[in-house]
C-alpha cells in the first residue's frame, strides 16, 4: 500500500491499462458516493506524466483550495483542470477525462488514512489488470502534451526541464 502524504492530505494513485466502464460519469459519482469524504479524480492516463507530475500538481490544488484562488468549487474538478493546462472544464474532460478503451489513472485524497486505503483497495479489485508503470513520463507523452500546448518539448527542454515547465503552466491555471 503506498499513500503519500501532501499538507495534511494523503493520497494514492491507481493506474489502469484498460478502462472497460461504458458511462464513465456514473460509475465515476457511483464510486464518490461509496467512499464520501474521499475526493476521487480519475484522468486519462496519457496526459500525466509521471508521479511528481501529480504530487506536485496535487500540492498546487490544495493550497490553492485554502487560498479560495480556483476555477472550480471541487478539488478534483481543479487537479483535472490543471492536469489538463486549461480553465475549461468541457476542455478538460474532453482532453484529460477518463475514457472507457484507454489507460487510466485514479488519483483519491483525503485527510482521513484509512479511507485512502479503502478507496485503493476498492479499486485495485474492481480493475484487475491495474498498472502503475503507466503513469510513468515516456516519449510519447511528452510529444502528446507538447502538441496539447503548443511547445516543441524535444527542441527546448531535456525531461527534468520539461516536468518542471508543466509544474508552472499548472500553477497559471487560477481566478
Amino acid at each position: 500500500m503506498i499513500t503519500w502524504l501532501a499538507d495534511k492530505t494523503f493520497y494514492s494513485v491507481v493506474g489502469v491499462k484498460k478502462i472497460k466502464v461504458k458511462n464513465i460519469g456514473r460509475f465515476l459519482e457511483e464510486l464518490r458516493n461509496v467512499f464520501p469524504g474521499v475526493s476521487i479524480q480519475a484522468l486519462d492516463a496519457k496526459i500525466v506524466y509521471g508521479h511528481e507530475h501529480i504530487d506536485q500538481v496535487l500540492k498546487i490544488t490544495l493550497e490553492s483550495m485554502k487560498r479560495k484562488i480556483t476555477f472550480a468549487n471541487k478539488a478534483e474538478i481543479d487537479l483535472l483542470l490543471r492536469l489538463s493546462y486549461t480553465d475549461q472544464i468541457s476542455i478538460a474532460l474532453k482532453y484529460g477525462g477518463l475514457k472507457s478503451g484507454s489507460p487510466g489513472c485514479f488519483i483519491f485524497f483525503s485527510e482521513d488514512r484509512i479511507k485512502i486505503a479503502k478507496t485503493k483497495l476498492y479499486i485495485e479489485k474492481m480493475f484487475p489488470d491495474k498498472d502503475n508503470s503507466i503513469i510513468n513520463a515516456s516519449t510519447i507523452k511528452r510529444k502528446m502534451i507538447s502538441e496539447r500546448i503548443g511547445i516543441l518539448s524535444n527542441k527546448l527542454f531535456d525531461d527534468r526541464t520539461f516536468l518542471l515547465y508543466l509544474i508552472e503552466r499548472a500553477c497559471l491555471i487560477m481566478k
